[in-house]
C-alpha cells in the first residue's frame, strides 16, 4: 500500500471494503441473472412498400449500455482491489516473520504468502456467492457468428456484432370468392340456394427490413476459462498451504492453564 496506516485504521477499512465487495458480488449476481438486456443492442430499419403503412415497431436503435469487461473493470477499481489490498496488508502485519511459500500458477508468481494469506485466498476463491456470480456471467448466443464491431459508436469497447440481416416483411390477404355453378342461370336461381364460397389468398409484400444485433457479453469460452483459472488457483493454494504448514509447530503464546483456571476459578 502506498500510504501506511495504523493497524486499527486498517482493520476498520477492511471491514468496510469487505462489506462493499460482498454487496458488489450480490449486485452482479442479480444483474447477470435478470438484467442482461443491458449488455445487448439492436439496430433495426424498415421501409414500407408503396401504398403500405409504416410499422414503428420494426425500426429503431437499442444501444449496448454496458459490457462484461467494463463491469469487471469497475469491480476491480471500486471494490475488489481495495478489499484485497487492505485484507492482505492486515494478514502480512499479523504474520510478520512467519514461514512463506511462493504461489505460482501458469508460470506467474503471486507473491510469497503465509498460511494466513493462503487461507484467506482459499476462502475468497471458494466463496459460494463469488462462484455463482462467475457462473452467471452473460455469454453471447451460439446461434449467430459474432465479430468485433466496426460500429463507430462502439469503438474502443468490447462489443461484438452479428451479421446484418435483410429481408421482406410479407403477409397473406384473404378474399372471399363466390363459385359460380355453370349449370345454373344466375338470373333464375332456385329458392334458398346458397352459393359456394372459397377464399383466395394473396401474398402481399409490406416492406423491407434490416436487423443487426450487438453484444457486450462474453463468449462461452471466456466464462469457461475464468472458471478454469479459479480451479487452478484453488488447487495451487491448497498445495501451497500444505507446503507452508510443513514446519514444526511452536508452543502457544497463551498460558493455557492459567487462562482456563482464571476463567473458571478466578
Amino acid at each position: 500500500m502506498a500510504n501506511k496506516v495504523k493497524m486499527n485504521t486498517l482493520l476498520a477499512q477492511v471491514e468496510h471494503s469487505a462489506s462493499v465487495f460482498k454487496q458488489n458480488v450480490a449486485q452482479y449476481i442479480s444483474l447477470f441473472k435478470n438484467k442482461n438486456a443491458m449488455f445487448l443492442g439492436t439496430v433495426k430499419t424498415y421501409a414500407p412498400r408503396e401504398g403500405q403503412v409504416d410499422d414503428p415497431s420494426k425500426h429503431g436503435t437499442t444501444r449496448v449500455a454496458a459490457t462484461v469487461a467494463e463491469e469487471f473493470d469497475w469491480m476491480k477499481t471500486n471494490s475488489l482491489h481495495p478489499y484485497l489490498e487492505q485484507l492482505f496488508s492486515v494478514e502480512a502485519t499479523n504474520s510478520k516473520g512467519a514461514h512463506t511459500v511462493e504461489l505460482i500458477v501458469d508460470g506467474k508468481s503471486f507473491g510469497h504468502l503465509t498460511a494466513l494469506d493462503l487461507m484467506r485466498m482459499k476462502s475468497i476463491l471458494t466463496d459460494g456467492n463469488f462462484l455463482e456470480m462467475v457462473r452467471n456471467i452473460p455469454v453471447r448466443s451460439d446461434a449467430a457468428i459474432w465479430k468485433k464491431t466496426t460500429n463507430e459508436e462502439y469503438l474502443g469497447r468490447e462489443i461484438y456484432e452479428s451479421p446484418r440481416q435483410e429481408g421482406v416483411v410479407k403477409t397473406t390477404v384473404s378474399e372471399d370468392i363466390v363459385i359460380k355453378d355453370p349449370n345454373l342461370d344466375p338470373q333464375h336461381l332456385p329458392a334458398n340456394y346458397q352459393s359456394k364460397i372459397t377464399q383466395k389468398r394473396t401474398l402481399v409484400e409490406l416492406g423491407d427490413y434490416t436487423l443487426q444485433n450487438f453484444s457486450g457479453e462474453w463468449n462461452q469460452t471466456q466464462r469457461a476459462e475464468m472458471l478454469k483459472r479459479i480451479s487452478k488457483l484453488t488447487e495451487a493454494v491448497l498445495a501451497a498451504l500444505k507446503d507452508v504448514n510443513d514446519v514444526e509447530s511452536s508452543d502457544p503464546n497463551l498460558h493455557v492453564d492459567g487462562f482456563i483456571d482464571y476463567l473458571f476459578k478466578g
